[in-house]
């Protein structure tokens, strides 16, 4: 199963979850709201306006949600294309090899600047 695969999957199940439970929420909401203006109709107009910022926030969540699938979805951050990191792999080991030739040019530059020292060495 590719990451394709997995996210489509994963964006799936977050929609249906996200759904699920916003739906459950918000009907719990309206019937706790229901509820309260049947033994309190007087107080119908501040039970009504707090509803109404509770299902804006409870929505919100869907939205959310819907707003992550769609990233997962179509930007896809979890994937990487193989050749781009491929890519990337085969520039670093060029940018080593070029610090160690880089090295090595210093260290052949000081053994010929002090040819007296080699001399010494081989003795």
């Amino acid at each position: 199963m590719g990451i394709l695969e997995i996210s489509v999957l994963t964006a799936g199940i977050a929609i249906a979850l996200g759904s699920l439970m916003t739906g459950l929420a918000q009907g719990m909401a309206v019937a706790k709201a229901v509820e309260g203006i049947s033994r309190q109709p007087e107080a119908s107009g501040k039970i009504q306006g707090a509803l109404i910022i509770g299902l804006a926030f409870i929505e919100s969540i869907a939205i959310y949600v819907l707003a992550i699938s769609i990233i997962i979805l179509f930007a896809n951050p979890l994937s990487i294309p193989a050749s781009n990191l491929q890519k990337a792999k085969s520039e670093v080991e060029v940018i080593k090899l070029e610090i160690e030739k880089i090295k090595l040019e210093k260290d052949l530059a000081a053994a010929k600047s002090f040819p007296e020292k080699q001399k010494i060495g081989k003795k």
